[in-house]
């Protein structure tokens, strides 16, 4: 009796003992997925336009790992990043002698923002010279190049604008156009709207890929990404070479400054690379003047225009160099009421006062088509041989090589890095605390 109780209550301890058991492990495995379900998550920034905002300050709230890659291919402009995905076009491999594209080849790659892994990537039949707009979990591409059809139409090849998910990679849609899809595309209620190498202006639905509304302009866009502010789009265009504000929301054109009738008596430039950017009221941006006695050389000239009626309020001589084999006007950048920007002929930074357009100070970084970025009122560029300039105040307080040479695009500031990509393939995120930077 005694053996029996004895052998009931070791029987009891062992079914405690194993429920017990099943309880805790049943616990700590439902503790680990709700830990896993609530663990913080990078937040998803969507990206509606060039840079991510109209002054194109480019800074992503998000703190990043660190790491170094190349993908063998020139990455032209600046990623985008959403939750843990950075988000990298390329343009096939770059001649960097001649500084050319030459290959019908482009990707899309999507890199683990933590660790600098490739998670997915899609390969193209042409070159993809656009930022990726992502909204919302899917990401927008634009696929051209800059070889012509004829003297009006630029692109050839297969020209589309792209639609992919983001978690996979896979193609959710595809609009074809005639002529190149270059410029990056802003996003609009409910719309991608691409104005393109066909002199024309394209709204695709984002949801369905169809077209909502067609305006055609009478000169194409070749690098101008359009900045988007309250409902209106400005970009530049070509032959000829025309300034555009357009309704965003049906296509029509509010006002145009045609800048070759404005200097009829020189050979415009650059205005259709140029993407602009706005602030109180003000859009920028630039082109170059062909030199009448050595037509070898150009003059840079940035400007400002009144974003409501289209007055042109200063030009700015920005000085005499080579004319650079590709892109001749690169990005603005405004920041606390000045615009920056720097040339790939001239290589002079200028600071200017946006509302007077007084110079305010000026340095020698040496030729770019990249634009600054700012962190803590310190400037930042990189110039086409790599090299990093940290300025304050028209100071230069760093000057560091780097790896990575830049396109026409900027710098990406998160909370804890500096993210570099270009047109050598490189792509690099640098810890922010190895540069002589404010805190």
């Amino acid at each position: 009796m005694k053996n029996q109780k004895f052998l009931l209550f070791i029987s009891l301890i062992i079914l405690s003992l194993t429920l017990f058991s099943f309880l805790s492990l049943s616990y700590v495995h439902d503790l680990t997925l709700i830990i896993h379900f609530y663990s913080p998550q990078k937040p998803k920034t969507n990206t509606f336009q060039f840079e991510g905002n109209p002054t194109h300050v480019y800074y992503v709230n998000i703190t990043t790992g660190y790491f170094s890659l190349n993908v063998n291919s020139a990455i032209v402009v600046p990623p985008s990043i959403y939750g843990q995905y950075l988000i990298i076009t390329t343009s096939g491999p770059m001649d960097m002698q001649t500084r050319s594209l030459n290959e019908m080849l482009g990707c899309v790659i999507a890199v683990n923002i933590n660790n600098g892994k490739i998670i997915w990537k899609d390969v193209f039949p042409n070159q993809i010279m656009t930022q990726p707009i992502i909204v919302n979990g899917t990401v927008v591409v634009g696929l051209g190049n800059a070889y012509f059809i004829n003297s009006t139409i630029r692109g050839n090849g297969t020209n589309a604008i792209v639609a992919i998910n983001i978690e996979n990679g896979k193609e959710i849609w595809n609009f074809s156009t005639l002529g190149e899809d270059m410029p990056t595309p802003v996003y609009y209620n409910g719309n991608i709207i691409e104005p393109n190498g066909n002199g024309c202006i394209y709204a695709i639905n984002l949801l369905t890929g169809t077209l909502s509304w067609k305006t055609k302009i009478y000169s194409y866009v070749s690098m101008s990404s359009p900045v988007l502010v309250n409902g209106s789009m400005y970009f530049g265009s070509a032959y000829p070479y025309v300034f555009f504000a357009i309704n965003a929301s049906n296509g029509k054109i509010l006002w145009d400054d045609n800048f070759t009738a404005l200097y009829n008596n020189y050979c415009v430039h650059g205005l259709d690379d140029s993407s602009p950017a706005y602030s109180n009221g003000i859009v920028t941006t630039s082109f170059t003047l062909l030199n009448n006695s050595n037509s070898s050389m150009v003059s840079d000239m940035l400007t400002a225009i009144n974003a409501t009626s289209g007055r042109i309020l200063w030009v700015l001589n920005e000085g005499v160099g080579s004319i650079p084999p590709n892109l001749e006007s690169p990005p603005e950048v405004i920041y606390n009421g000045t615009v920056f920007q720097d040339t790939p002929s001239v290589g002079i930074l200028y600071a200017v006062n946006l509302t007077t357009g007084k110079v305010i100070w000026e340095i020698d970084t040496g030729p770019t088509t990249s634009n600054i970025d700012i962190y803590n009122n310190y400037v930042m560029i990189q110039n086409s041989t790599g090299t990093l300039f940290i300025i304050n105040n028209g100071k230069i307080t760093e000057e560091t090589q780097l790896g990575v040479m830049p396109g026409p695009g900027n710098l990406l500031i998160t909370r804890n890095s500096i993210i570099l990509v270009g047109i050598n393939g490189e792509i690099e995120s640098i810890p922010l605390k190895v540069f002589q930077l404010p805190s």
